[in-house]
This record gives C-alpha cells, sequence and structure tokens, in this order.
C-alpha cells in the first residue's frame, strides 16, 4: 500500500489577485518527501488558510492497526508486540484526531501539533518525529487510515523542513490574531477560511447535470464566463426562482431565502426567466470571478438576516450590499498578503542577523 511520495502543487488565480493552493498529496511512510519540486512550487505562491475542505476528509474506519505477529515496516520484517501495537495506536488516534477536528472546522491541521514538536524545533528533531510518526502510521499497519495520515504527515513534513515554507506557514497561522478584535472578516476566515473556491455546486462540461451549451461552442464559451447568484439579503423567499429552475437553486433552511445550489444545473433559459420573475430583482448573474468572494461575503460575512415581515415593512436598518461588502473584503485579503509578506521579509532580516551573530563570535 505504500507508494512514493509526489509533490504536485496547483495553484489557482482569483479575482482578488491572491493565489489560493490546492495541493496533491501522496503518502510513503518509506522515507521523508523531499522539499525538491514541492517546495519551490509553494515557495513561488501566496497561501491562504485555507482550506481545502474535502481533501481531509477521512473514512469511517476506527483507525485502529491491524494486530498480527509481525509486519513489514519500512522494508524490514520486525515483530510486533502487544505493547507496540498499543504505541502505535495511539500515534495514530492522535494524528487523525487532529486531522478530523481541523476538518470538522475546515481548517489546516496544525503542522506542529501533527509531529507532536514546538515551534522552532530543530531540522534534527523535525526529521525524527516525522519517521516516527510515519512509522507508527504505515499503511502495511494501519490500512487506509494510515495512508490518509501519512499523506498529511508528508505536506507537514515538508512544509517544515524548507525555511521559506516554513515561515510562511508560521506567518499564515498567526497574522490573522493581528487585526483588532470584531473585524469582520477576521473573524469569518478564522471560522471558515476562504479559498477562492466557489460555494456553489460545479460539474464538468461532460457531466449528465451540467447544462452548458453543448452545439453552440460560441455560446457556450460565453456561458462559461459567466455564473448566477442570489443576494440573499434581498430575497424575499417568494418562491418563484425555485419553481422556474429547481435545478439551480434551493431554499436556505435556516433564513428561508432563495440560494444557487449549483451552476449551470438548468438551461440559460430557465435560469433567465427565475431572474425575470423575481419581485425584488435579488438575482444576478455575475463573472465566474467574482462569484466566490460574492458567495464567501454572503454566507460567511454578512450572515445576519432581517426578517422578511419586517423588511417588507421598512423597519430595521435596512438590508446590507453584499457587492459593496464584497469589494472591502476583496481589499482586506489585498491588504493581508501584502502584511504577510513584509512579516516574511522581516523575520528573513532577523534570521540573517542572527546567523551573522553567532558567526562572528565563533
Amino acid at each position: 500500500m505504500c507508494c512514493c511520495p509526489t509533490t504536485d502543487m496547483n495553484r489557482s488565480v482569483r479575482s482578488t489577485g491572491l493565489l489560493s493552493p490546492s495541493v496533491s498529496r501522496s503518502s510513503c511512510a518509506g522515507s521523508p518527501p523531499s522539499g525538491g519540486a514541492f517546495a519551490k512550487a509553494r515557495t513561488n505562491a501566496t497561501t491562504t488558510t485555507s482550506t481545502r475542505r474535502s481533501r481531509l476528509r477521512l473514512g469511517g474506519s476506527t483507525g485502529r492497526l491491524h494486530g498480527a505477529s509481525s509486519r513489514t515496516v519500512l522494508g524490514f520484517r520486525s515483530p510486533v508486540s502487544t505493547r507496540a501495537l498499543a504505541e502505535n495506536n495511539e500515534v495514530l488516534e492522535s494524528v487523525l484526531d487532529i486531522i478530523r477536528t481541523a476538518e470538522a472546522r475546515r481548517q489546516e491541521p496544525n503542522f506542529y501539533d501533527l509531529l507532536g514538536i514546538k515551534v522552532g524545533a530543530e531540522p534534527k528533531e523535525i526529521k525524527k518525529a516525522y519517521r516516527n510518526r510515519a512509522r507508527s502510521c504505515h499503511p502495511d499497519l494501519a490500512g487506509e487510515d494510515g495512508h490518509e495520515a501519512c499523506i498529511v504527515l508528508n505536506e507537514a513534513y515538508a512544509t517544515l523542513m524548507d525555511d521559506d515554507l516554513r515561515q510562511s506557514y508560521e506567518v499564515e497561522q498567526e497574522d490573522l490574531d493581528f487585526y483588532e478584535e470584531g473585524n469582520p472578516f477576521a473573524e469569518a476566515m478564522k471560522e471558515t477560511p476562504y479559498t477562492g473556491e466557489p460555494l456553489s455546486k460545479t460539474v464538468g462540461l461532460d457531466h449528465f447535470a451540467n447544462k452548458l451549451e453543448k452545439d453552440d461552442l460560441e455560446k457556450q464559451a460565453e456561458q462559461i464566463q459567466k455564473a448566477v447568484f442570489v443576494d440573499e439579503n434581498s430575497c424575499i423567499g417568494c418562491m418563484l426562482c425555485v419553481n422556474c429552475a429547481s435545478a439551480t437553486f434551493r431554499v436556505d433552511e435556516e433564513h428561508g431565502r432563495a440560494r444557487v445550489f449549483g451552476q449551470w444545473l438548468s438551461d440559460e433559459e430557465e435560469i433567465q426567466t427565475a431572474i425575470d420573475v423575481c419581485p425584488v430583482d435579488c438575482i444576478h448573474w455575475v463573472t465566474k470571478e467574482q462569484l466566490p468572494v460574492l458567495e464567501y461575503t454572503q454566507q460567511h460575512i454578512l450572515t445576519e438576516r432581517l426578517g422578511v415581515a419586517m423588511m417588507m415593512a421598512g423597519q430595521g436598518d435596512g438590508t446590507a450590499d453584499v457587492f459593496q461588502k464584497s469589494k472591502e473584503f476583496l481589499k482586506f485579503l489585498t491588504q493581508r498578503e501584502e502584511k504577510k509578506e513584509m512579516l516574511i521579509r522581516e523575520r528573513k532580516r532577523k534570521e540573517e542577523r542572527r546567523k551573522a551573530r553567532e558567526e562572528m563570535q565563533r
């Protein structure tokens, strides 16, 4: 079950001008993954906390190691005692608990916690911790759970062993704490990292449910560049859009407002009809670049909803402008990246000065 680690780093540029990570991991407990291509690709990209939500989803297996009188571990055949199995089980369960807790919070697991080391640990300590944990989580002993655990352990090792990646990672873990309490954007991103991906469902062009134009390629190219979005703050829950294009629109049970379930699950004529019959003009065509930030702003920043009855009666403070708020969020993201780069440069300067002092004292 053990496969050699590969390091494929893909980044997608969003309308924010930021880069959002999408990492492909592979597991192998035989030897630590090299910093090589993995480090080079990741260094050139600005990371977000984020979250790649489905990447850490684990199966429902027990997280227990398979008992046996002996196992082949790291190429050596050695007896596995009951005590050793118990210790390996404890390590595996600890690693899986960190991963699953992070997944539940839609966050990245803490790499230092995964390896059981303190922030600032030396490379030798990182390598030793990685080898011990990778051995305990080896797929030959732990099955599918071990495979999943090693995937994340490999990324933690590759990140912490590379100076540039490590500095970027540490700043990324801390930078949201620099903002004043009550900052709506920082608070939202602490709770749910912004990934730069749409929150509505999307399906491939060849998927049977995809209703993009198939025969007219010029029209298809135009359709691909746009998406549909519901301003939930203005929606009155009339359900007309759901009746016109039920595959595209659903009702958010918590607030009773319409929301786009999936992009292009209805044809353009059905979607346009839903837009035309909306009595409050709360459904809009937007560009595909605008969609992720608008959906995130709507669902994670503007979480308060004025009651429909109060809104219709003209009571309350009025409805928030999701388009204006999304522009403010984009500005926040840009400033955040600039601050992170500044902090990373400052850390590098301090590290260089420290090394220079140590060299002079020798």
